[in-house]
């Protein structure tokens, strides 16, 4: 270790210098950076909310001003005797003496006046300078089924309505402030009519258009009901509303921005328009339930900061480069006689182990370095000599094992369709072993004309060891089972047989089946071996009950018993060793018992090759890139039944 150190110095002081340069300016950049977008988010915040409240206090001046002249003549209309003619003047009276005021209406219920006829809405207007005067209603403008009519009338309330173009009035683009007045009679307390002051939207735009925040911020104001009525966009006045604007733009989460406008919430909120991303500051107009809302874009507002950040980046950079090209120089000067110990290295990387070191006379970490040197180079040309033999004997055994991994899988039936001439039975299988070689073994043959014998087990362990005891099983089952037709007899052959001098302990889960293939009737044992599957004609798979018998090969007197069960037409068997539920992917979890029922009624095609093809493949996506960890060995059988 204090070799190590002691020869990297050189290198480490480089990397050492260059890294801490680095980090620190990172740390100090990204700390500048941090606290500067703070410092500049808070000064924008604070000026846009003094703008924004300066501008709402602005406009509450007028808005309040119109709710206060109403007030101070509504005793006028409700309680003082009412005279057709004084109306009139009091609309002249209100509009002269208030110059924000356009226009003043008093509108009559029909008729309220008789010798006035059915229309009575004395109206004041002012236009070029002066105040003109006269009657709204006539039957081409019926005043009393206008929204600034009958809003408040029904609402019993005041009201400010959504901008409009006052036809047959001033004629110009407004909003109106309107309030109900009644009058008592011998019926009770009823409507009269309606008080409207008019506003011309030129001040407030006006007033509006003033708001400047950063280079090209502005400030746009929404009705109660979420309309334009200022907007530097000219197209959105009156002809949009938050709600359409959002759906046009294709962006959600300003309508909802839209419905906290509306609920009169004061707030600030980003949101992206049009490409861009924006800041958004907006409040309530109390008087109108109006929204004024300031809108900045959020680039200009750290554009500044940008520039700075880039300016100390670029000297940064500089500043780092001139120091790498100063530590090079010094780190170069330093490791010079070590190149003649690179040169010396690759060529010994290169076979040349006997290539000369250069001679070092000094008594310091490059005498270490040549001693190091020397004694690697012996160290390799020793390490190369046992590794040519190591390598000759590994070939060797690998060739060996390729050689037995054909004959084991030389031993079990590859040929399917294996009975052409037996229409009664079809069958597939596959065996993959995990390792050259493995300890899975699958078999199957005619006993006789009406007879076929099918067999499936797995050995302990795997490897050699395993193959070479599945290779002995399935001897001992082909010279066991000709002309036997009992299955308990077949296992009870074979487990004595393997039980006998078993001094490794090895053992052997096994199921084998014999069915008639005229009735279908099949006996079968199940030597400690997964349940296997069947799968009857039009209804779900299903398990095998659980075996209580244990695999064979252990103790040489186990009794095994055999069972039967009758296969209908279109039956199928489905047998595995547990290198299939256990297979597992890289979180280690399980195929599982579960996932192959599951699968096995998924199938789209009821064939053996196919049902046990589908399965392989279902395998693999659950495994993935894992390794495999055991033999995987599958056999399905399908029993059309016996025709004459």
């Amino acid at each position: 270790m204090l070799h190590f150190l002691k020869h990297s110095l050189s290198f480490r002081i480089v990397v050492n210098i260059l890294t801490f340069c680095t980090l620190l300016f990172i740390i100090c950049l990204g700390t500048f950076y941090f606290f500067s977008k703070n410092t500049i988010q808070e000064k924008t915040v604070e000026n846009a909310i003094e703008i924004g409240q300066k501008t709402v206090l602005e406009a509450e001046k007028v808005l309040f001003s119109t709710e206060t002249i109403i007030d101070n003549y509504m005793w006028m209309l409700e309680e003082k005797p009412l005279n057709a003619d004084s109306i009139c003047s009091l609309t002249e009276i209100i509009t002269r003496a208030n110059p924000f005021i356009l226009g003043c209406a008093v509108a009559f219920e029909p008729d309220f006046f008789p010798e006035k006829g059915k229309y009575f809405a004395p109206y004041s207007v002012r236009k070029n300078g002066t105040i003109e005067s006269f009657q709204l209603g006539h039957p081409d403008y019926e005043y009393f089924i206008m929204d600034w009519y009958q809003i408040p009338k029904f609402i019993e309330t005041d009201y400010w309505s959504e901008p409009y173009f006052d036809e047959g009035g001033s004629n110009e683009i407004i909003t109106s402030y309107s309030r109900p007045f009644y009058r008592n009679t011998l019926q009770g307390k009823q409507f009269a009519g309606t008080i409207t002051i008019d506003l011309s939207l030129e001040w407030f735009t006006e007033l509006i258009s003033q708001v400047k925040i950063l280079e090209t911020g502005y400030a746009t104001v929404i009705t109660q009901h979420g309309s334009f009525v200022i907007n530097p966009n000219e197209d959105l006045i009156m002809h949009e509303t938050i709600f359409s604007y959002a759906k046009e733009i294709n962006i959600p989460g300003l309508r909802a921005i839209g419905r906290d406008m509306l609920a009169g919430n004061t707030n600030f909120a980003d949101c992206t328009l049009r490409g861009e991303k924006m800041q958004l500051y907006y409040t309530p107009l109390p008087t109108s339930k109006w929204a004024l809302i300031v809108v900045f874009p959020e680039a200009e507002m750290y554009a500044s900061l940008r520039k700075i950040s880039l300016i100390l980046i670029g000297l940064t950079v500089l500043g780092l480069s001139l120091l790498i090209s100063i530590v090079s120089r010094i780190v170069k000067k330093q490791v010079k006689p070590l190149r003649q110990f690179a040169n010396s290295a690759r060529a010994i990387a290169g076979g040349d182990f006997n290539n000369p070191l250069p001679s070092v006379e000094s008594e310091d970490e490059m005498k270490d370095l040549h001693d190091s040197f020397a004694y690697m180079q012996s160290e390799l040309t020793n390490y190369i000599e046992n590794l040519k033999d190591t390598t000759a004997a590994k070939e060797k055994i690998e060739s060996e094992l390729r050689i037995a991994r054909e004959i084991q899988m030389g031993m079990i039936p590859k040929i399917f369709p294996p009975f052409p001439d037996t229409p009664e039975i079809d069958l597939f299988a596959v065996l993959e072993p995990a390792k050259e070689v493995g300890g899975d073994l699958y078999d199957f043959f005619l006993i006789d004309d009406e007879h076929l014998c099918f067999a499936i087990g797995d050995v302990s362990g795997k490897g050699v060891p395993a193959s070479l005891f599945m290779a002995v099983t399935r001897t001992l089952l082909r010279s066991t089972a000709p002309n036997q037709l009992s299955t308990a007899t077949i296992v009870n052959t074979l487990n004595a047989s393997l039980a006998a001098g078993n001094d490794s302990s090895m053992f052997v889960t096994f199921f084998i089946g014999i069915v008639n293939l005229k009735t279908g009737k099949m006996t079968y044992t199940n030597a400690g071996h997964n349940p296997p599957v069947v799968i009857h004609k039009d209804q779900k798979p299903e398990y095998f009950e659980t075996t209580t018998m244990i695999p064979i090969g252990l103790f040489d007197s186990y009794p095994y018993v055999e069972k039967t069960k009758t296969l209908q037409p279109g039956d199928i068997m489905f047998l595995y060793t547990d290198g299939i539920t256990e297979a597992e992917n890289r979180q280690k979890e399980l195929y599982s018992d579960e996932r192959l029922i599951t699968q096995l009624i998924k199938a789209p095609a009821r064939e053996p090759k196919a049902l046990v093809e589908f399965i392989k493949k279902d395998i693999c996506a659950h495994v993935k890139d894992n390794m495999q960890s055991d033999d995987i060995t599958m056999l399905s059988l399908i029993y059309f039944g016996h025709k004459e």
